[in-house]
């Protein structure tokens, strides 16, 4: 009977055709398989080792070319957005990163750092944003510094007028006279901290750099310290001759003399200092056999007047 179709309607064996045990299952509860690879529909003939196959299927093959161009065309319709979208982004990330960078800059103490975007860019409101922040906090350190200046300035007149006239009186015991100098002393050195801490913070301070012989320096100044320290030994343990490369003397002197002084204020009997030189890296190192620094107030012993114990 010829049904003028067009494809093949035929019976086969079941052994035919190459089937994993899964579709074989399926084929003895008489459902119909398709196999994708020859666009052929089979069906076991009840009670026999046949099957009814029915194909090559030319719709099934012009379903699978469709699909092949439905990906093609979802590729290039995902391109022709993808492209136009990355022509218009690209600037704003560009932006973005300035930005970001600008920040991280200004965050780590760069306060000059500014942005400036061009005339027409969605980020032009933004840059001029965060340059009114950057003045404003510029304004405030400022202030704070001219704050802290003047009062350190005017806190050292009446001190040394308070000095004169202790020294002047004689209705003080030696006792008294010398726990008044002391409190005095105690004050001027927390006004010379405020100031030195102050220039140490501003934008515009400037390092004198110098390449000093610092164990020959190291040597001097603590020679220095132990002549108007004798009750305390202050020993020098372990010094490295090296190239130490540029310091600004000034500041070192103040670094060395704020660890002494806390040294010496602290130790029982002695301090001991070490220079170590390893590479490109230097320690210095001011021991003293004191009580030490709890584990809990380590981290704060760095901030500024920091204080671990109650005065």
């Amino acid at each position: 009977m010829d049904l003028n179709l067009s494809f093949d309607l035929r019976v086969e064996p079941l052994n035919h055709y190459k089937l994993d045990a899964a579709t074989t299952q399926r084929l003895r509860e008489g459902d119909i398989v398709a196999l994708d690879d020859q666009y052929t529909f089979i069906q076991r003939i009840p009670r026999s080792h046949y099957v009814l196959a029915v194909g090559p299927v030319p719709y099934l093959y012009f379903l699978h070319q469709m699909r092949l161009l439905d990906i093609a065309l979802m590729a290039l319709i995902a391109f022709s957005l993808a492209f136009p979208v990355f022509i218009w982004m690209r600037p704003h990330w560009q932006e973005m990163l300035r930005l970001e960078s600008a920040a991280q800059r200004f965050g780590e103490g760069h306060l000059t750092e500014r942005l400036h975007f061009d005339n027409g860019s969605s980020f032009e409101r933004l840059g001029v944003a965060f340059n009114q922040m950057a003045d404003n906090i510029n304004a405030l350190i400022a202030s704070k510094k001219q704050l802290i200046d003047g009062i350190a300035h005017e806190l050292r007149t009446p001190l040394v007028r308070l000095r004169y006239r202790l020294e002047m009186s004689e209705n003080l015991t030696p006792p008294e006279s010398q726990a008044l100098n002391r409190d005095i002393g105690q004050l001027e050195a927390l006004i010379e901290e405020l100031l030195t801490y102050a220039r140490l913070d501003r934008p515009q301070n400037e390092l004198m750099l110098t390449e000093p012989d610092l164990p020959a320096w190291l040597l001097a100044h603590l020679q220095d310290v132990q002549s108007v320290t004798p009750e305390r030994a202050v020993n020098l343990v372990t010094c490295v001759i090296g190239d130490y490369g540029a310091l600004d003397m000034r500041l070192m002197s103040r670094v060395l003399d704020n660890l002494l002084n806390n040294a010496l204020r602290y130790s029982r009997t002695t301090v001991q200092v070490s220079l170590l030189l390893d590479g490109s890296q230097a320690t210095l190192i001011v021991e003293d056999d004191g009580p030490g620094i709890e584990a809990d107030a380590r981290e704060r012993v760095f901030e500024p007047f920091c204080q671990t114990r109650p005065q």
